[in-house]
């Protein structure tokens, strides 16, 4: 057993372990319970000093030491650098990682490349505790302040709910879930606008998918038969493999929530660009002013995707200072959630009368949002008889008012209940409150309940302050079309 041991500056040593000729290396850090395993093709074994170096060489101890090899599947820290992006435990097929992947100092950390060169994100899961007099942010934010745990701080989600914590509804698809892939970038098409045969890639620089066809409609996705509606995005996401679907309402609101707890407990912008310390604008900008900027800093811009109608109408992730158009304020971070395109969120619709949310036993990747006569369709009677739990006629503010009101109160905002209706009406971005703050943005939050509705996330390039990673619009139904309106994908392992 050949071993390396380096001193770090508190006193502290690591030990690097492994047989010379093994394919895995072993990192122990002395007082941790965690081991991380590396595989040969992890390791870089050109030496900085000229020597050969067996089994690991003083260049990799410097790549994956002195960088800081952030552990598996850790959500961070609020406020600090890696926070809200993390190391997915296990890859599905067709994924690899990026060279900055496990840095969490990179703009790549947390980022994998699928193999038809979509790049997407990796969300690990957490519990978070909303208005908790022992929240480290209580003291400025009282009952808006929220706290995030990894997955891994309790033993299980009963021992976090004991503490007030609870694991957000993204972290449920049939089962719990260690976390989730979402594509970094808003969906385009993978043979240019309007091609018909193309799959969604999440790429920067590309022509967002819309669901009307005026540039480049998700009817000419591959399986979509040249149909351009709202239903649609589920199959257009199924052109890059079974597992992957839309992505989710609560998946949206699990980052909006990550931007929240990044937002109160950041004290710079080193590790959040769009960090105001007045919390006048303290959140992810975007493209929303209608003039390829944000409403809120003009600095902002974008490149125009060449619509012939809608010249400020952006192309995916064009923004000049990509750090403070993300969820987390670092470029490793999801882009676009505040802006560009209305997105499409599954996970929550009405007959009409009464809203209904998605079971937590159902997968996502087994539903179908092109008809609504079936037991696997997110829409119609038997699909929501089958797939979904009764919530009435409101989730928390929500009961069909039609009418626009602004994210966000003074009093508390989200519900901090560990189960039942306030829990599940926090992990859709429900408020149980209105009026508006600086804390949420002012979004949007347009309240209806149509029949066959299908939630839009987010704003478009011309929502203004009505736009934002908290906005929500509640007035479209499956079989819409609209311009403004795409989606992204997302996958669970």
């Amino acid at each position: 057993m050949s071993k390396l041991k380096l001193m770090t500056a508190d006193g502290g040593a690591i030990i690097l372990q492994g047989e010379a000729t093994a394919i895995d290396r072993t990192i122990t850090i002395p007082g941790s319970s965690s081991t991380t395993i590396l595989t040969q093709s992890d390791v870089d074994d050109t030496p900085v000093d000229g020597a050969t170096t067996v089994p690991v060489s003083s260049n990799w101890a410097f790549d994956h030491l002195a960088t800081l090899h952030a552990p598996v599947n850790n959500i961070g820290t609020p406020g600090a650098m890696g926070f809200g992006v993390g190391i997915c435990p296990t890859l599905p097929d067709g994924f690899s990682p990026l060279s900055g992947t496990f840095n969490a100092s990179s703009d790549e950390y947390g980022n994998y490349r699928y193999a038809d060169g979509s790049i997407m994100c990796w969300i690990p899961a957490f519990y978070y505790r909303i208005a908790h007099a022992s929240n480290p942010t209580y003291g400025a934010y009282t009952v808006n302040s929220v706290d995030i745990k990894p997955y891994s701080y309790f033993a299980n989600t009963s021992a976090a709910n004991a503490a007030g914590y609870a694991l957000h509804r993204a972290f449920y698809d049939g089962t719990e879930q260690p976390g989730f892939f979402v594509d970094k970038y808003l969906g385009s098409n993978s043979l240019g606008a309007n091609v018909s045969g193309g799959t969604v890639l999440s790429i920067a620089g590309g022509i967002p998918i819309d669901t009307d066809g005026s540039q480049s409609g998700v009817g000419a996705i591959s399986g979509c038969g040249g149909v351009n509606n709202f239903g649609m995005a589920q199959t257009a996401c199924k052109s890059r493999g079974t597992i992957f679907h839309a992505s989710s309402v609560f998946i949206y609101k699990s980052l909006a929530l990550l931007s929240l707890a990044h937002a109160q407990s950041a004290t710079s912008s080193t590790w959040c660009a769009w960090y105001d310390g007045a919390g006048t604008t303290n959140f992810p900008k975007g493209c929303n002013g209608n003039n390829l900027r944000d409403t809120n800093d003009s600095s902002v811009l974008y490149v125009t995707a060449g619509h012939v109608t809608h010249p400020n109408k952006p192309k995916t992730g064009s923004a000049n200072y990509p750090a403070k158009v993300s969820h987390n304020g670092q470029v490793s971070g999801v882009m676009d959630l505040n802006g560009s395109m209305w997105e499409i969120a599954f996970g929550v619709t009405s007959d009409g009368s009464k809203y209904y949310g998605l079971k937590t036993t159902k997968r996502l990747r087994n539903l179908t949002g092109a008809n609504n006569t079936g037991a696997d369709s997110f829409f119609g009677a038997t699909g929501i008889s089958t797939n979904y739990d009764d919530y009435g006629t409101d989730i928390g503010v929500a009961g069909a008012s039609n009418a626009l009101t602004n994210f966000g109160s003074t009093s508390q905002t989200l519900s901090a209940d560990t189960s039942g209706e306030g829990w599940f009406a926090t992990g859709a971005g429900f408020p149980i409150a209105e009026g508006g703050t600086n804390l949420y943005g002012n979004d949007g939050f347009w309240d209806y309940r149509p029949n066959e509705m299908c939630l839009i996330s987010g704003g478009a390039w011309f929502s203004a302050s009505g736009a934002g990673v908290w906005a929500l619009y509640l007035y479209s139904s499956r079989t819409f079309s609209y311009d403004n309106v795409g989606f992204r994908c997302a996958a669970y392992l």
